[in-house]
């Protein structure tokens, strides 16, 4: 535990038990509502357990149906206790409870109090004689100590965030609602990780606040524009030294001269979880072969014995093909939702709309006379453009799901492309290590540059502060 820690955990102990039993409750409840807000990595030194006596499970569950809570959210093998620090090397800890959670209803101090009078002087005994489960530091808080949040990767209920892996990287820039994004792959149309040959970096900037009270925490602006640059991938090729040989080498490339990367989302003011999204990614040069390349960066295709590339204006026929993606864009309606907004452990993402990706073959030369100069060029008859055809080719459709109980993970699943695409990530410890994997393969019949069974997998770094 780091000194910060102590001394915040030490000023808490102080406001927790230097105060008079009249103010004690007042204390609890401003301890709750910081219990709510501040990091994770000081709230999990909160002692916090599970009753698994029958008789208290039931008691308990009786007072909060008593007490007005309804019942069909109570769960009597579902009872969480939470208490305020305890005096660092204390044998038999006085616990000061404030809070308990039944299923998804809960009491505060002051109501744990008022309530449970003679239960909470049995629950809070330092012996704690009846069967209780201890929930260790490593496990992260449940879902009332923790405020709902849309995209894992970027959370909006911390000042600052930080997240490194092989996928992607995002910072959040203090509390000014910008974020930096860094991210190898183009997963929108179905190829993730270096499948596309292409990365992008994108600042998202908020351009209108969201004042619902109800939502702002989760959505605190309506609408986010995005707007940033896409450029070539030169490694993942097949007898590259790569890093990670494990991963399959692409056969996807993308142009030379970057692209442009531009999007928002917007969020219903009337009710902030429904939205659209719009984003777009062209390329910013055309191919010209007056442009000098290295062909050692880019996959090649094998030019069938079945095609004739012969009606070109060259003096020398090309050595191979190379796939190009070009344009892409997305047009969405979105759905955010929690199952249950009091305690959102569970969260449901659903996207709906149309997608459109470009991929366009252009021919490689290689210009001995001119010492081995290489260009591409497209003013080569035969060459095959790959584009929406078909009504399966437009559709885009992802839904992911997260829970962010006591074991934090997160699925998700989208077609887009005719491709499906699959996202899973686990905690490996605490809040802070988690790892990712992510498979996408096409449901169609795949294309020359399209790899059949797409895997990547990547531990994730989270710094929340």
């Amino acid at each position: 535990m780091s000194t910060m820690t102590r001394l915040i955990l030490g000023v808490l102990t102080v406001v927790a038990f230097g105060t008079t039993h009249a103010t004690a409750q007042s204390t609890q409840d401003s301890i709750l509502t910081a219990l709510k807000t501040i990091d994770p990595e000081i709230l999990q030194y909160f002692p916090r357990w599970k009753i698994c006596e029958p008789d208290l499970q039931v008691q308990i569950t009786q007072t909060f149906a008593l007490m007005g809570f309804r019942k069909e959210n109570l769960d009597a093998k579902n009872i969480v206790v939470t208490s305020a620090p305890v005096k660092v090397g204390e044998i038999d800890p006085e616990f000061e409870l404030i809070l308990i959670e039944c299923g998804s209803e809960r009491m505060v101090a002051s109501e744990i109090a008022s309530n449970m009078k003679k239960l909470s002087f049995r629950i809070a005994d330092p012996k704690r004689p009846y069967c209780y489960v201890e929930i260790p530091p490593s496990q992260p808080p449940s879902s009332p100590q923790i405020d709902a949040i849309i995209d894992f990767n970027q959370p909006t209920n911390v000042r600052h965030a930080f997240t490194l892996s092989a996928f992607e990287q995002t910072l959040k820039v203090g509390n000014t609602g910008f974020w930096i994004k860094s991210a190898i792959g183009t997963d929108r149309v179905g190829y993730t990780y270096w499948e596309s040959g292409e990365g992008h970096v994108v600042l998202q900037r908020p351009l209108y606040e969201n004042l619902d009270p109800e939502h702002r925490r989760a959505i605190p602006y309506l609408i986010n524009a995005h707007l940033g640059v896409g450029y070539r991938v030169t490694g993942g090729l097949e007898g590259q030294n790569r890093l990670l040989d494990f991963v399959t080498p692409r056969k996807l490339n993308t142009g030379y001269g970057g692209k442009f990367v531009g999007g928002l989302d917007f969020y219903m003011p009337f009710h902030a979880p429904l939205g659209f999204s719009i984003n777009m990614e062209l390329p910013l040069q055309r191919i010209n072969n007056s442009v000098e390349i290295d062909p050692k960066t880019y996959h090649q295709l094998t030019i069938a014995e079945t095609r004739n590339l012969s009606n070109h204006p060259y003096p020398f026929e090309p050595n191979s093909t190379v796939a190009l993606m070009r344009s892409t864009g997305q047009a969405t309606v979105f759905y955010n939702w929690w199952l249950n907004p009091k305690n959102p452990e569970n969260f449901i993402r659903a996207d709906v709309g149309m997608s459109y990706a470009e991929t366009r073959e252009a021919a490689l030369f290689v210009d001995s006379a001119a010492g081995g100069r290489a260009f591409l060029a497209m003013d080569v008859a035969g060459l095959r453009t790959w584009r929406p055809q078909t009504a399966l080719d437009w559709i885009y459709v992802k839904v992911e799901y997260r829970n962010q109980n006591s074991f934090p993970f997160g699925v998700s699943l989208q077609y887009s492309n005719q491709i499906l695409l699959s996202r899973v990530y686990l905690p490996l410890l605490g809040d802070w290590l988690y790892v990712e994997g992510r498979f996408s393969t096409p449901v169609r019949g795949a294309y020359p540059f399209e790899i059949r069974n797409f895997f990547m997998i990547s531990p994730v770094l989270r710094f929340n502060f």
